[in-house]
């Protein structure tokens, strides 16, 4: 797939990508939508990127002292997976950011502290909407603050929305 560079992209009106604009995580379990999402972001976002299809495989490598969640700027998780959903590793990953806050800053207060103090932040997608009902069930208290991005998206709102996010 030829890349645009970045005087093509301006002639186009899309921004040319910014390398080092961030570190994301995607846990999907399509090894299609892996494969686009990363593409999308890698090339026209200026992201470095990094995906798992299976999430159970994802929190292994999360174990590792060089891979904690704190190590990415925004995490995207697929709601709905086999063997464990969004909501799930949702909340595995939340712990984990906690228990990292806590031990790398007693002060900060609840959790996903990431470098140079900035949060790591979650956002869920889907393509079915029943899912955010949910969603506001189990989370009622951070269902406001929380992420949601809808699939299929194009590469352009993708980019824009992660950017506005981070």
């Amino acid at each position: 797939m030829p890349q645009k560079n970045d005087r093509d992209a301006e002639e186009s009106g899309v921004e040319p990508p910014r390398r080092n604009r961030g570190r994301i995580l995607i846990i999907d379990d399509e090894e299609d939508v892996t494969f686009f999402l990363k593409e999308a972001l890698e090339d026209s976002g200026g992201f470095e990127v990094v995906t798992f299809n299976d999430p159970l495989v994802a929190l292994s490598s999360l174990n590792n002292d060089n891979n904690k969640p704190s190590a990415y700027d925004l995490i995207l998780l697929d709601i709905k997976m086999p063997k464990m959903d969004g909501f799930e590793l949702y909340q595995e990953l939340q712990k984990r950011i906690d228990a990292s806050a806590a031990t790398s800053d007693s002060s900060i207060s609840s959790g996903d502290q990431a470098k140079n103090g900035k949060k790591t932040k979650i956002c869920f997608m889907t393509a079915f909407e029943v899912y955010f009902e949910a969603l506001k069930e189990l989370f009622p208290d951070s269902y406001p603050s929380m992420c949601f991005i809808k699939k299929p998206s194009s590469a352009q709102d993708l980019i824009k929305r992660i950017s506005k996010e981070l």
